[in-house]
């Protein structure tokens, strides 16, 4: 039988708004297959809307085709890989601070919950607003990882948010020791790809934005600023 693709579709629907309203019933099914198996759905729908945004971004950077293609998916393989990153570390904080060995089903079901706020992300190509909203976003963000993480733990919420700081603090200077190697790789398999140069910067490795290519990025070509998502 074929998957229910649709049926899937609204119950991710509806587990975003659960999160979003911070369902009471919620923080207690954190460990469960099937919870799991959904916050996957929802993360599905948040880079789903990343990807519209990045294709805003890039659209108005007049990046079209391939390069387009190429430069979405470093993008979004960069996001995932250092999200997945981060809840490791997180879980790693977690553990030495609690003594607790939660399952990493559940951190990654926390971790994947807390995307529900990037549904909105299409919206961050919008010239001169984008930038904000992005950022309201990955505050709305962790503000709903700090409240899933202290229930997965049944934290005080004081300890939850210097946990979720710290492992967001661990994560942040581990991504800067890695952006250098990082851009490297991503700036070649781009020139493999495309036969055009680009510059990767730490920026683009923290946000996971676009790469945008030298020659779309340089004025006097006569291309639009770069909006939210862009080069930093």
């Amino acid at each position: 039988m074929f998957p229910d693709i649709w049926g899937a579709l609204i119950a991710s629907l509806q587990l975003v708004g659960d999160v979003l309203r911070q369902d009471a019933d919620l923080p207690g099914h954190l460990g469960s297959v099937d919870l799991f198996w959904s916050s996957v759905g929802v993360a599905a729908l948040a880079l789903l809307s990343i990807g519209v945004g990045q294709s805003g971004v890039l659209f108005l950077n007049r990046v079209r085709g391939v390069r387009a293609v190429v430069s979405g998916g470093l993008a979004l393989a960069l996001l995932i890989g250092l999200r997945l990153m981060e809840a490791l570390v997180t879980w790693g904080v977690a553990l030495a601070v609690t003594r607790r060995p939660l399952p990493l089903m559940t951190i990654l079901t926390v971790f994947l919950l807390s995307l529900a706020p990037h549904v909105f992300n299409a919206l961050t190509f919008l010239p001169f607003v984008g930038l904000g909203i992005a950022r309201v976003l990955e505050l709305w963000s962790f503000l709903v990882l700090f409240v899933l993480l202290g229930a997965a733990y049944a934290l005080p919420g004081w300890l939850a948010l210097l946990i979720a700081l710290s492992g967001w603090l661990l994560m942040q200077l581990l991504a800067r020791l890695l952006a250098a190697p990082l851009g490297w790789v991503s700036s070649r398999l781009w020139t493999l790809a495309t036969g055009e140069p680009v510059i990767v910067t730490g920026a683009n490795i923290l946000t996971g934005g676009p790469f945008v290519p030298v020659a779309a990025s340089a004025p006097g070509h006569g291309d639009p600023e770069p909006a939210a998502g862009g080069r930093a």
